[in-house]
């Protein structure tokens, strides 16, 4: 293990993330802002009308003007809030996956559970899939491999919120989360709640969204997003990854966070 590499790639890896978390919501404005103003401008025909090429056959359609206004109110009203949700709670994953994937490399005994982590969690792999796992392999490296990347589905095929609640994928967190972020958890729970919903079930709430986010919510009512809601869902989730890579540097490669995440730190302590 190059220690000094992987903590110049946690950092990188962070400002990516930064950024792409800044893009989503920079491009969730602009669409806000500017769609409006645009429908205004198709209803007083200062814009040309739209030529669209059909996906079935080589021939373009010309949309109207009422079919433009519509599809710009669907995108205004629904599509931006939805593909924003979306997208935001799928670049945290993917980060998060990411930052466990380096600690598991580095530290591949972190694959271990132990009898109690097996009863209680589905992210433990079965005896015949193990074999099967190290018999398709053609060395140490690549078991190690292939065990983190199903180590990892595991924890994110289950509840992502026990990476921070019962720190399940062993990156030394503690309690930090449990005692310091309480409120942050509870609201990532329903962000990633109202997320499946729209992913699976076309935003229409059913009994597992109300067993498990709210009791309140009337079966069959679509859920709502606002946007201050998209807001909050973009800090929460910037706030609990940075504070994640914070425990990570400082716990696992015992370092001192710079640069862009050190000014975050900084700046989600202000708040």
């Amino acid at each position: 293990m190059d220690k000094q590499n992987t903590i110049t790639k946690i950092h990188t890896r962070y400002k990516i993330f930064q950024k792409e978390q800044r893009d989503i919501w920079e491009s969730f404005c602009l669409v806000d802002f500017y769609a409006p103003k645009i429908k205004d401008a198709i209803k007083a025909d200062e814009f040309p009308t739209l030529q669209i090429d059909r996906i079935w056959n080589d021939s373009e359609k010309t949309l109207k003007k009422d079919a433009t206004y519509g599809a710009l109110s669907s995108l205004t009203d629904k599509g931006n809030y939805r593909r924003t949700l979306l997208e935001a709670v799928l670049i945290f994953e993917n980060y998060m996956t990411d930052l466990i994937e380096i600690v598991y490399l580095d530290f591949p005994g972190k694959l271990h559970s132990n009898k109690k982590d097996s009863e209680n969690d589905n992210d433990h792999i079965g005896h015949s899939k193990l074999i099967k796992l190290i018999l398709e392999s053609s060395d140490k490296e690549e078991i190690i491999d292939k065990l983190v990347e199903e180590k990892i589905r595991g924890i994110f095929y289950g509840n992502p919120l026990d990476v921070f609640e019962k720190d399940k994928a062993k990156l030394e967190f503690g309690t930090y989360f449990k005692e310091n972020h309480k409120n942050d958890l509870k609201k990532l729970k329903s962000i990633i709640a109202i997320r499946n919903i729209i992913a699976h079930n076309n935003g229409i709430i059913d009994r597992k969204y109300i067993r498990e986010s709210d009791n309140n919510a009337k079966l069959g009512n679509k859920v709502k997003i606002s946007r201050e809601f998209l807001k909050e869902t973009i800090y929460i989730i910037s706030n609990l990854t940075t504070h994640a890579t914070r425990l990570i540097l400082e716990n696992i490669y015992n370092t001192t966070p710079q640069g862009n995440l050190g000014k975050s730190i900084k700046n989600m302590t202000k708040r």
